[in-house]
């Protein structure tokens, strides 16, 4: 069994260290002095930390064991405002101080792997070969696991630790995409020569009014964001840019709305003149694993046995489990318990935190 007070000692002492995406450098050094104390080999993967643009690095670890083995994977980086993180502990939950994010994700899985290793390697008994991945750069795009080395990997099943629910067995995610839509008009003086110009800031709204934010159908999720428009307001606005995010569990939804958005924007510019341009970035595809999967039944015993509610899901939210399947593992996302994630209200109880834990050292035994 796990050491639960200093399971929550650990976790308190890693969202107080700041590791904002792009800047975990800090909490990398943190981890490294642990896995030595604790005796657990490591790599540097510095080749991840260059390709992401990170002043840290991905953090490999293997620790030798019996049998077929296992990765288990967290992201050390947070969403900003993640520096000077004040945990609050009150009545079996712990939140920040209410003027940052509380970091749970993803430190809430990074804190029951290494609490699991450390269990392990304490009781000396018989386990699994366990490798991990602690990546980088979650939050910017998966860029960590994109770039992380995966040929010093033997594991054949897999479970990243960076999911809401506690219990939820995520199954199922979705493709992402960019669109970064320039929209070009015609400058000229707004009060002297308006009709001379054609105005690209008219045709953007249009476009924007008509695409759907939110959920268009039960598949897909659209956003638009990131509007620019550098026009004086005494001149006809020639260029405007914004961006789409676009996100669908179905390849044939993505592929639709990809469709009818370009087909959007460019209605809404041919009503005022303007000409446009879309540059489409297809980031990740979602994770799609079998419910038979072996991994899945593991997980549903171990928490049958723990006594928790446990459940197969899906989630419209991207993972490193994305990159991970991407090598041909057999992988899920794992639920910790975080809730209210990316703000300033989040927060995660202790007994999920601990849950978790035990869930995370259960998958390293035999």
């Amino acid at each position: 069994m796990i050491n639960k007070e200093r399971l929550l000692t650990r976790f308190l002492k890693y969202v107080s260290c700041g590791s904002e995406s792009l800047h975990e450098k800090e909490f990398c050094l943190l981890l490294e002095e642990e896995l030595s104390r604790i005796g657990v080999p490591f790599v540097r993967d510095l080749k991840a930390g260059q390709a992401a643009g990170s002043d840290g690095w991905n953090l490999q670890c293997f620790l030798p064991g019996e049998g077929d083995p296992i990765l288990l994977s967290a992201h050390m980086d947070t969403v900003a405002p993640g520096n000077g993180i004040v945990p609050v502990v009150e009545d079996g939950v712990v939140r920040s101080a209410a003027d940052t994010v509380l970091g749970s994700d993803d430190k809430s899985g990074v804190a029951a792997i290494m609490e699991a290793l450390e269990t392990v390697v304490e009781e000396g008994r018989p386990h699994r070969p366990v490798e991990v991945l602690f990546s980088i750069c979650e939050e910017k795009g998966l860029l960590g696991s994109q770039n992380a080395d995966y040929s010093r990997y033997q594991s054949r099943q897999a479970v990243v630790m960076d999911s809401s629910k506690n219990g939820k067995i995520v199954i199922r995610s979705t493709d992402n995409a960019t669109l970064r839509v320039r929209i070009l008009g015609k400058s000229s003086h707004a009060a002297n020569a308006p009709e001379d110009g054609v105005n690209a800031l008219k045709a953007a709204c249009r476009a924007i009014d008509r695409i759907p934010c939110g959920k268009p159908d039960e598949d897909t999720v659209l956003n638009v964001g990131a509007l620019s428009a550098p026009a004086k307001a005494n001149i006809v606005p020639d260029l405007v840019e914004f961006t789409i995010m676009l996100r669908s569990f179905s390849t044939e939804r993505q592929q639709y709305w990809l469709k009818t958005l370009e087909e959007t924007i460019r209605d809404a510019c041919e009503d005022f003149g303007a000409q446009y341009e879309i540059q489409v970035k297809k980031n990740y595809q979602g994770l799609k694993a079998s419910p038979d999967l072996p991994i899945v039944r593991r997980l549903q015993e171990i928490y049958h046995r723990l006594g928790a509610d446990r459940e197969l899901g899906s989630t419209f939210g991207g993972s490193d489990a994305t990159w991970i399947a991407a090598q041909g593992i057999e992988v899920v996302n794992l639920g910790t318990g975080m809730s209210n994630i990316h703000g300033v209200d989040e927060f995660i109880r202790v007994e999920d935190l601990e849950l978790t834990g035990q869930a995370a050292y259960m998958l390293m035994q035999p």
